[in-house]
């Protein structure tokens, strides 16, 4: 079961649960959501000035999480999970535009894509996505 997956089996009461220290579940969701629709902003970016990641010079990821938990924060855990799935949508769909041989083709800008089959995937989803999943199951005890 993929991360979304899981949490559309989750009850309301579960989403004010603390996941971290600082993070209900839903913040930490709202995070993810952030990151999907940064993704989407750079790699149009990035396509377009051959200049590589904001992370990769001024990696001041505190500042980005706390701006999308703050911009999702009345947003309901079903509109949350809507959002997600629409920019994870948006990242294939650019991805496609560009091409997988053109994004193969710079290493130096697109390191932090990977393939997977036929679809393309962020390497994020490796660690960062199963971090945070980690976290909210054991916060929920699943």
């Amino acid at each position: 079961m993929d991360f979304i997956s899981y949490l559309k089996t989750l009850k309301p009461e579960d989403w004010n649960k603390m996941a971290t220290p600082k993070w209900t579940v839903k913040d930490v969701v709202a995070h993810m959501v952030g990151w999907e629709r940064g993704d989407v902003e750079e790699i149009i970016r990035i396509w377009e000035t051959k200049q590589p990641p904001w992370w990769k010079d001024n990696p001041n990821y505190d500042e980005f999480n706390a701006k999308w938990v703050e911009f999702y924060k009345n947003y309901t855990p079903e509109q949350l999970i809507a959002e997600w799935e629409m920019w994870q949508k948006k990242v294939s769909e650019e991805i496609k535009k560009i091409g997988y041989e053109n994004i193969k083709s710079r290493p130096d800008l697109f390191d932090w894509l990977i393939e997977d089959g036929d679809n393309y995937t962020l390497y994020e989803e490796g660690s960062h996505y199963k971090h945070h999943l980690k976290q909210i199951k054991k916060a929920l005890g699943h």
